[in-house]
């Protein structure tokens, strides 16, 4: 890979990293106000951002197999990492045709929706991770979609790790978008969720953390 194209790829990285450390900003704040909407907004956004980065470095198409293994060489990321999720990789591809999926796979069953609170109750009720459409439990910090479960807290860490190293090469390759400008921060601050930081070590001092809170709310429906 040539210096022009892996400087490109480096930087959408690091603007795809910054991105989900906005969505993460949105999810806390909405977590701490008890909005539903707005967890579910910035879960999601997350996850696309998250999605992004992991589908430029582990790609699943044959002819770009190449270009992940330059990618990871230069940032010197193993193979093996959370973010090496296919699950996450492929979240978006033929997202409507997934939905008519699930929509037929849970036919006359009980199902959950747009849920903000814990699932042990559900659970408790025999309905199982399969028949969750879209749900944050903040018990466990985990975001179910399409019936897969989501560790926010594992992506975050897998984030920041990621960032620290796009931004540590990225400094090198474009130094002059990290000089201060009149005393502004050269630098987006990284959000938390729980005590991770998305943003990696080197803009912890610049976190300002959000405690999620408890939220219960139940949606149900019976088709």
């Amino acid at each position: 890979m040539d210096q022009t194209t892996l400087a490109l790829y480096i930087h959408e990285l690091r603007n795809q990293c910054i991105y989900t450390e906005a969505a993460f900003r949105v999810f806390n704040q909405s977590l701490e106000q008890r909005i539903p909407a707005g967890v579910f907004y910035g879960t999601q956004s997350t996850l696309l951002a998250a999605s992004q980065i992991a589908a430029i470095l582990w790609p699943n198409r044959a002819r770009a197999k190449k270009r992940g293994e330059s990618l990871r060489e230069a940032l010197n990321l193993a193979e093996k990492h959370p973010l090496n999720d296919k699950r996450l990789i492929a979240l978006w591809e033929h997202g409507d045709e997934k939905f008519e999926d699930w929509i037929g796979e849970t036919k006359g069953q009980q199902i959950v929706f747009d849920h903000l609170g814990p699932i042990q109750p559900f659970l408790d009720n025999g309905i199982n991770d399969g028949n969750i459409f879209r749900m944050y439990d903040p018990t466990t910090q985990i975001f179910y979609f399409r019936g897969d479960g989501y560790k926010m807290q594992a992506i975050a860490d897998a984030i920041s790790d990621i960032y620290t190293r796009v931004t540590q090469l990225h400094m090198r390759m474009f130094p002059e978008q990290h000089q201060p400008a009149d005393g502004a921060q050269g630098n987006a601050a990284p959000a938390d969720i729980g005590s991770a930081t998305p943003g990696g070590d080197a803009a912890k001092e610049e976190a300002k953390e959000d405690k999620p809170k408890k939220a219960a709310t139940k949606k149900t429906a019976k088709k």
